[in-house]
């Protein structure tokens, strides 16, 4: 395993030519797939949030926030972990504190209830889009990005 060495930046106005400084990132450690698990149960469109860590990251993942995207409005939201907001087509979810992802390939899963105005709008809606984001820190080997 090669340690991180953080890149040190330099300017020099004479110099015409630019770098751009991206050694060591490994980009986003976690990935995140939306699937509907079930149509509708009387009052809501059930979704299953499955998020995977990196096989070639070196952390611990200490918050995973999720922002999920709608075909339409939804005028609620549930699920396991922290729902810190909801808007328009938009849910933002937040998992803390959990030890998944040295180099493990660790999926996480959850359920997500969104419910629109009424019966056939939380039929017919759908996820359209995913994003995550993790928060990480060290592991106790002193292993990092």
């Amino acid at each position: 395993m090669k340690a991180y060495e953080k890149p040190c930046v330099m300017l020099s106005e004479e110099l015409a030519e630019g770098v751009y400084a991206a050694s060591g990132d490994v980009g986003n450690c976690m990935t995140v797939s939306v699937t509907s698990t079930q149509e509708w149960n009387n009052w809501s469109h059930v979704f299953e949030v499955v998020i995977t860590h990196s096989t070639e990251v070196v952390h611990l993942s200490e918050r995973s926030t999720v922002t999920l995207t709608f075909s339409g409005n939804i005028t609620g939201v549930s699920s396991e972990f922290d729902v810190t907001d909801f808007s328009g087509n938009t849910v933002t979810l937040v998992r803390e504190s959990h030890g998944n992802g040295y180099l493990s390939g660790d999926k996480m899963t959850y359920k997500v209830w969104v419910w629109a105005a009424d019966e056939a709008a939380a039929k017919a809606i759908s996820c359209t889009g995913a994003t995550i984001s993790c928060t990480h820190k060290e592991t106790v080997q002193g292993g990092f990005d």
